[in-house]
């Protein structure tokens, strides 16, 4: 069976200018190498070099074993680091819960930080809606969240949590819809056009309409894409976060509704999340800290 040393052995040789330097490189004797390249070729049943010259080359096929066996050593060596890594705490795998409404592009950096430093573990992004990356979290299915908290958990002694950032969502409509009356102002006229409204993916809600008008017709979707599509279509109306309709603000292709009876902007604190009372592994703890 072919070893990795005999694959360094290779690999030292054909990177080297001599065979007394590549023996240096594997701190080995020329003679042992020699040997080692000899028992290599025997056990692949294939010549590597060609010893017609002065000094060793290798041939057309050694060139592609050489190739070979560095992405072999190479693996092997992302392996033994990988170990190394998970001997000493390291998570193989964390997971954090998103908001969907929350706008990721504020939390690259710290992701990509975690992520050079700690390369050996997998970071699992969840996107969630409503209460649900809170509900994952109580649910110990993800390590930390990001999200607005409800109000009956701000002060709950189950989570500890870490203010971030603010955010909005605004109530946008399409000409097409707002078209359809005279001089729009007040939530009252709007109940018999279809409100658009995002679905929680949690438990937090259940049974409640959440942002909904008694009697308001409303569409149910499980993600802000197919609402916005809707909503730019004139099939609707909603809240929608300000970061994703920004640009169809700015070119006339939404417009903000400015209602006297209904909150036109909501302002939301979004939180970093973590159960109080149960310990982080090294890499969550160190993401907590990055964000």
């Amino acid at each position: 069976m072919v070893s990795i040393d005999q694959l360094k052995i290779l690999i030292a040789v054909a990177e080297s200018r001599s065979l007394s330097q590549a023996a240096e490189r594997v701190y080995k004797t020329q003679p042992a190498l020699t040997a080692a390249l000899k028992q290599l070729e025997a056990q692949l049943n294939l010549s590597l070099f060609n010893r017609q010259q002065y000094r060793m080359q290798l041939n057309a096929q050694g060139q592609i074993i050489y190739q070979k066996a560095k992405q072999v050593v190479a693996e092997h060596q992302h392996l033994l680091d990988t170990a190394a890594c998970f001997a000493q705490g390291e998570e193989d795998t964390i997971s954090l819960a998103i908001e969907a409404s929350f706008e990721i592009e504020q939390i690259l950096q710290a992701l990509e930080q975690v992520q050079q430093h700690y390369a050996s573990t997998q970071i699992v992004l969840s996107q969630e809606y409503l209460s649900g990356p809170i509900d994952q979290l109580l649910q110990n299915k993800v390590d930390l969240a990001i999200s607005p908290i409800p109000n009956q958990l701000i002060h709950d002694s189950q989570i500890e949590h870490k203010i971030i950032t603010q955010g909005y969502l605004l109530n946008v409509a399409a000409d097409k819809l707002i078209q359809k009356f005279d001089h729009l102002t007040t939530v009252r006229q709007l109940i018999d056009t279809y409100q658009v409204v995002v679905k929680d993916s949690g438990m937090l809600t259940t049974g409640i309409k959440v942002g909904v008008q008694d009697a308001q017709r409303y569409w149910y979707v499980n993600n802000f894409a197919t609402k916005l599509s809707l909503i730019q279509s004139g099939m609707g109306w909603g809240r929608m976060p300000e970061h994703f309709v920004r640009d169809a603000l700015a070119k006339g292709e939404l417009h903000e509704l400015n209602l006297i009876d209904y909150d036109n902007r909501i302002e939301f604190t979004y939180c970093l999340v973590k159960i109080a009372n149960k310990p982080l592994g090294p890499v969550a703890t160190a993401l907590w800290q990055a964000l």
